[in-house]
């Protein structure tokens, strides 16, 4: 029987590219009803269980636990993943109380209001409103006398007049961990495809004085970087105020900002401050699409802010997004060329345009955008002429701007499933359950076992539907390439990850691997046909072993052992992509080589 005490609140993470990559996946907002309401800090999912576990697992602590309420913050990367497991909850807990928040919930976005997932959505800002929401008994009279869907309604207090979180125990500032603040609810701006500005319209402002001791606090408290959260941090009257009082924490923040409002003076002052990254909107270079875009702003004044901020030693990453309205994608380009020329392409980050629920956007176009996250107004696979544009940009730029996959190779991972097709195993068996995991599949003739291999897979992505799988293939022999399509065909994209993965050109949550651990009596013809198709992967003892070629046509190498010296390897081998390790320490160290 459900515990009628006892709620439950529950933030799921986007699936990243790489297996040891961090998810950003910080339940700031769960964490900040849950101290507003005076809730027990194991109220939240920790961030390390939701960033680590699998589907089945999810839902099998959940259910241990006996919740008479369960929570989500439905983001536009986690939502069907949400609804999967609340009405799995519903299933498996009779009478237990389903609520949602976070942007996804709007009255326009309908497909969302029509699930039966959960009991109560509320709409807004929820902290005015936790006491009653997070109790099991007020939330179940809520619904009885209100209905599904509630509209918290404008809020005027200002961050910082509940507790903090990371002060009270339901988050941990430890071990020089990031930390994520709140200094301004709100926003002034108009730009018609976000969703803030229209729902908090009037910026509140948490003024310098009380921003520096709450950011000392945190400092003292364990925290690294701090990550300012306010929708522009430099549009506050006290900015040079509070940037002076930040000087003498001597720590590092990052935050968004108006690189038009980035003169050299400010520049100075953000870099004395602490601020080693600034992100910066550009958008676009048309100045007609960002006045139609409700950001009327002059292009050329926002990469002067940005060249301000690199000549006082803050670099800058400066977004573009594609397709917004009246934009072409040649456009893009020249805003590509144009970034380049300033010496301003080292961090670009492109986004396809999406239509959000709860903007204005969204009213405009009625309609004509995908239906599901991500939401693109465009998604065939030319995203007209975008895709292209996209190319090109990173052909300018001089990189992917997408992390390329990267496999589950080391050894030890809870989430790997070794599997031998010659020992006759059991279709039927316990599967691990984890956020990202792997089967590793081996046989002497894959191409005569593969009926019996796409089952095992087949049944493995259908244990855990929302979860990350990497297949990799162990050949003793080549096999016909035909069995990568076989494999392939299995991913069925259920949600965000999956559906912009197919768009961008990658993989999604399904992964394909072959893993070549001799490589002797394998041609070297086959293995560059087969890493045309996929990732290809070989055992050795040294980068050495693997050709030229073989580099070349972005084959990768598997290293053993455990004392590795990361700095003399990055300067011997070609890509540093193309290099994975067995040992999950030296995985992690080469990770954060990466910069992953």
């Amino acid at each position: 029987m459900p515990d009628l005490s006892k709620t439950l609140i529950v933030q799921l993470p986007l699936n990243p590219s790489a297996p040891l990559e961090t998810t950003g996946n910080i339940p700031l907002a769960g964490a900040s009803l849950a101290a507003a309401a005076s809730l027990p800090p194991d109220t939240l999912i920790d961030q390390n269980t939701a960033d680590t576990a699998g589907d089945r697992s999810l839902l099998n602590m959940i259910v241990n636990r006996s919740p008479a309420l369960v929570a989500f913050t439905l983001y536009m990367w986690n939502v069907e993943r949400s609804i999967w497991l609340a009405e799995m909850l519903k299933r498996e807990l009779p009478g237990v109380i389903t609520v949602a928040g976070g942007p996804e919930v709007t009255m326009d976005n309908k497909w969302l209001l029509s699930s039966d997932a959960f009991d109560l959505v509320v709409s807004g800002e929820g902290e005015e409103l936790a006491e009653r929401i997070l109790n099991p008994v007020s939330a179940g009279k809520i619904i009885r006398e209100s209905g599904s869907y509630l509209y918290a309604g404008r809020m005027s207090f200002t961050p910082g007049t509940y507790p903090n979180p990371w002060l009270t125990g339901y988050l941990k500032p430890s071990g020089g961990a990031s930390v994520h603040v709140e200094t301004i609810r709100g926003c002034a701006g108009g730009c018609t495809y976000c969703a803030y500005s229209r729902s908090h319209p009037l910026p509140r402002v948490l003024d310098a004085k009380s921003t520096v001791r709450l950011l000392s606090e945190l400092i003292d408290a364990g925290a690294g970087e701090i990550v300012f959260l306010d929708p522009t941090f430099n549009s506050r009257s006290d900015l040079v105020q509070l940037l002076k009082g930040m000087r003498a924490l001597e720590a590092n923040f990052f935050g968004e900002m108006r690189g038009d409002l980035i003169s050299p003076e400010i520049a100075a002052l953000l870099a004395d401050a602490g601020f080693r990254n600034v992100e910066i909107g550009l958008q676009s270079l048309n100045r007609d699409t960002l006045k139609n875009a409700g950001r009327p702003a002059d292009p050329c004044t926002i990469l002067d802010g940005a060249l301000n901020l690199k000549k006082a030693g803050v670099s800058p990453i400066i977004d573009l997004i594609l397709d917004l309205p009246g934009d072409e994608p040649r456009d893009a380009v020249r805003a590509a060329h144009m970034i380049r020329d300033r010496e301003l392409h080292q961090n670009v980050q492109v986004f396809y345009l999406s239509i959000l629920p709860g903007t204005a956007m969204r009213q405009e176009f009625r309609g004509r955008y995908m239906s599901l996250p991500p939401y693109y107004r465009l998604y065939d696979e030319t995203m007209g002429g975008f895709a292209e544009a996209r190319e090109e940009i990173a052909d300018i730029v001089g990189y992917d701007l997408d992390l390329a996959g990267r496999p589950l190779l080391f050894d030890g991972w809870p989430g790997t499933e070794l599997i031998n097709l010659d020992e006759s195993p059991a279709l039927q068996r316990p599967m691990p359950s984890q956020r990202h995991g792997a089967i590793r599949i081996t046989s002497k003739d894959l191409w005569t076992e593969r009926s019996l291999l796409l089952d095992f897979v087949r049944t493995r992505l259908q244990a855990d539907p929302f979860c990350v799988l990497d297949v990799i293939l162990c050949p003793e022999k080549e096999f016909p390439l035909d069995l990568v399509d076989m494999v392939r065909r299995l991913d069925n994209p259920v949600d965000y990850s999956g559906r912009t993965a197919g768009i961008l050109g990658r993989q999604g949550n399904l992964r394909f691997c072959i893993l070549l651990e001799d490589a002797d009596g394998f041609r070297t013809d086959w293995i560059l046909s087969a890493a045309a198709l996929c990732t290809v992967v070989l055992d050795a003892d040294d980068p050495a072993e693997l050709s030229r070629a073989l580099w070349k046509a972005g084959v990768s190498v598997r290293l053993p052992g455990s004392d590795w010296n990361m700095t003399e390897l990055s300067s011997e081998v070609p890509a540093l992509h193309q290099v994975l390790f067995m040992d999950k320490g030296m995985e992690e160290s080469w990770s954060r080589t990466l910069d992953i």
